[in-house]
């Protein structure tokens, strides 16, 4: 089998892989990996960029990258080795800092001392230059090159939430890159909260938290950045040793930037004292691009491509008018076009009827489909940490009736369900369902938390909340 032939299969395995992980852990672990070969004994070699990521990918993935290459290879295949690159094999197999012996100042001048980028590789493409900035992002920008330009001093710690695919991660990896480009010197962390949890387990089950091996590495960087931080909700041991480690780092002056998909206070099973240290720093927020925010980006795509077939701005247009859920999908329907452009059109530009027909399946999602009172019970639940069980029950306790208010209010304003339908899928009588939604109405306009958290509730529904101020027949 010839490297085109293979290189096929493993976009198909990818493409399940993909469907299996989801974008973003697809985009951190599985889309760095570089396939190398495949034996004539069926071993499909696979390079990672280091002994960290060899190791990760090993524990967490390898099942499911197996088992999408068989369905892909059949027969053809056996097993991954996994390997390290070969210029990588010396950094360290975890994702933190390593001791380094420090040699004697002599009258000669030593090379400058590479700079140290621990953790996940930083992706090169994440830098402020790359960064489209608009109405819906330009504060967290600001505040992004303002830490950058001043660890630990401008806006410690830098918390920036916002819904997936809205630039989150690559300002948090802008501010590394450019820290770095500044001070060469700098120990930067780049990791997420599900490989610190698991770095935390692993330590434990060694018996070396306390060791180099996991709390002390942590601490010796100069800037820390953590991805997804609202998954350390529940986590009790996690949060007491983070905290430890968030006081440590904050007290000597090393940044911290952390993003979510929610403002910490909104973070149910978080710790009240890790929320009031998060909202000591500086809370920022991303928000989904505007029409001119989202054509100014794929623009920049395309001017920065090498592209052999040129594509019209009509079809960027008609891209950035029809693609608004995310940046991600945004530049995912412009790969799809710039791909079919140059294999497949023979040197002529695609047509706007090409396009519908390549990006079908996204201008679809597009389309807000009918919300069912149980999935807006469900989403509650998720959101608060609870069960719908328990919007369902008769429990009268805050931590359950507001939520349970919360759902009733939903149904109320973003389904077409009559009051009695909305009463009946809640086991309530009409009464109950009017107070709830009235409750909910004082409370958005007197609680800025609460306004926030439906609001936040509405958006994970694929609503706008502008749905919410809206009367209801």
């Amino acid at each position: 089998m010839n490297n085109t032939e293979l290189d096929g299969f493993w976009q198909l395995a990818c493409f399940e892989i993909k469907a299996k992980v989801g974008d973003d852990v697809f985009q951190r672990h599985i889309e760095p990996l570089k396939l190398l070969g495949l034996s004539d004994n069926g071993i499909v070699s696979i390079e990672t960029d280091n002994n960290f990521s060899k190791n990760f990918v090993s524990n967490n993935y390898l099942g499911i990258i197996e088992d999408a290459l068989h369905r892909a290879l059949g027969n053809q295949f056996s097993t991954v080795e996994l390997s390290v690159a070969a210029t990588q094999e010396r950094l360290p197999e975890v994702p933190i800092f390593v001791e380094e012996t420090i040699p004697q100042q002599s009258s000669v001048s030593s090379q400058p001392q590479e700079s140290k980028e621990l953790g996940f590789p930083l992706n090169e493409n994440y830098c402020f230059k790359d960064f489209i900035v608009g109405p819906s992002n330009s504060f967290a920008a600001a505040a992004a090159r303002a830490v950058s330009d001043n660890p630990g001093c401008s806006y410690n710690p830098l918390f920036i939430y916002g819904d997936t695919g809205l630039g989150k991660t690559h300002l948090m990896q802008a501010i590394g890159h450019e820290a770095l480009k500044k001070n060469p010197k700098f120990v930067v962390c780049y990791t997420t909260t599900e490989a610190l949890l698991n770095d935390f387990v692993e330590s434990i089950q060694k018996g070396q938290v306390g060791s180099m091996s996991f709390r002390q590495r942590y601490r010796s960087v100069d800037i820390l950045l953590i991805d997804d931080i609202h998954f350390m909700a529940g986590k009790t041991a996690l949060q007491e040793e983070f905290f430890n480690m968030f006081n440590d780092l904050t007290a000597r002056k090393k940044q911290i930037v952390m993003t979510s998909d929610r403002p910490p206070q909104e973070i149910h099973s978080l710790e009240e004292r890790l929320v009031s240290r998060f909202q000591a720093g500086l809370i920022t927020s991303v928000e989904s691009p505007a029409f001119e925010t989202r054509l100014a980006i794929i623009r920049y795509k395309v001017s920065n491509s090498d592209l052999r077939v040129p594509i019209s701005d009509q079809i960027l247009q008609f891209i950035a008018e029809n693609v608004k859920s995310n940046v991600r999908q945004l530049e995912g329907a412009l790969k799809r076009v710039t791909i079919f452009a140059e294999s497949f059109t023979i040197g002529t530009e695609p047509t706007l009827d090409d396009v519908r027909n390549l990006i079908k399946d996204m201008l679809e999602e597009e389309i807000q489909p009918d919300l069912s009172f149980s999935h807006i019970q469900k989403v509650v639940a998720e959101f608060f940490n609870i069960t719908v069980a328990d919007i369902m029950s008769k429990e009268r306790s805050q931590n359950i009736a507001l939520p349970r208010q919360m759902a009733m209010f939903l149904c109320r304003k973003l389904t077409k369900g009559s009051l009695p339908e909305i009463s009946r899928s809640f086991d309530k009588t009409h009464a109950t369902v009017l107070h709830g939604c009235k409750t909910i109405m004082n409370r958005m306009e007197q609680d800025a938390i609460v306004k926030r958290q439906v609001e936040s509730i509405a958006q994970s529904l694929g609503r706008s909340p502008d749905e919410l101020y809206l009367a209801v027949d």
